[in-house]
């Protein structure tokens, strides 16, 4: 307990809101202010919410969506994500800060019993939404995530994600978000049980 009195207030209330999105999902109010996908993330949005929840609202929308939800819900939090991150970020380092921010807030979901820990990944997402080159890379280092082009144009080592998809591990919304935070500019999915639609008549 005493380790949470370094962390300051918000820390505390991304905190909150994340654990209650989580555990409940975002509210009604909420979701239509922060995920409507037909407002611009630097206009009327600005004025709703800073734009560190909004960052921590599409990640969690995201995650939240690769466990529940149409396919069509999942497409459209995966372009709030990237309206977020490529259009609304404050930087030139906007790619690489994305990756990160997805990166830590993985961890912050998978760390839901340790609020300590919890507290010091908001923290950390806190910093890296201002896009500081240095501490992105210094982030990249510690989640053993190489640095990629900005312009987006690099040779990553493979261009397929081999995955047991129809096993049930994960969908196709999930794939592509890892593959964005490795670097992977092309994914291929492969399923072991595809038939040809006239066999299964």
């Amino acid at each position: 307990m005493f380790g949470t009195l370094f962390f300051d207030k918000q820390d505390r209330e991304l905190l909150r809101m994340i654990n209650e999105t989580i555990d409940h999902g975002p509210t009604q109010d909420l979701e239509h202010k922060v995920f409507d996908a037909n407002l611009h993330p630097h206009g009327i949005l600005e004025l709703t919410t800073t734009h560190e929840y909004r960052m921590a609202h599409a990640v969690i929308n995201l995650l939240g969506n690769l466990e529940e939800g149409r396919a069509a819900d999942r497409l459209m939090a995966l372009r709030i994500l990237q309206d977020e991150v490529l259009h609304s970020a404050r930087t030139t380092f906007r790619y690489n800060t994305g990756r990160v921010l997805l990166q830590i807030m993985k961890e912050i979901v998978r760390s839901r019993q340790d609020e300590l820990a919890q507290l010091q990944l908001v923290h950390d997402f806190r910093k890296v939404t201002s896009g500081n080159p240095r501490l992105v890379r210094h982030f990249l280092n510690t989640y053993h995530l190489l640095e990629m082009p900005e312009e987006w144009n690099q040779l990553t080592l493979d261009h397929h994600v081999h995955d047991a998809n129809t096993k049930g591990r994960k969908n196709p919304t999930h794939l592509i978000m890892d593959a964005w935070i490795k670097g992977i500019r092309y994914l291929t999915v492969i399923y072991y049980n595809y038939v040809e639609p006239a066999a299964a008549r």
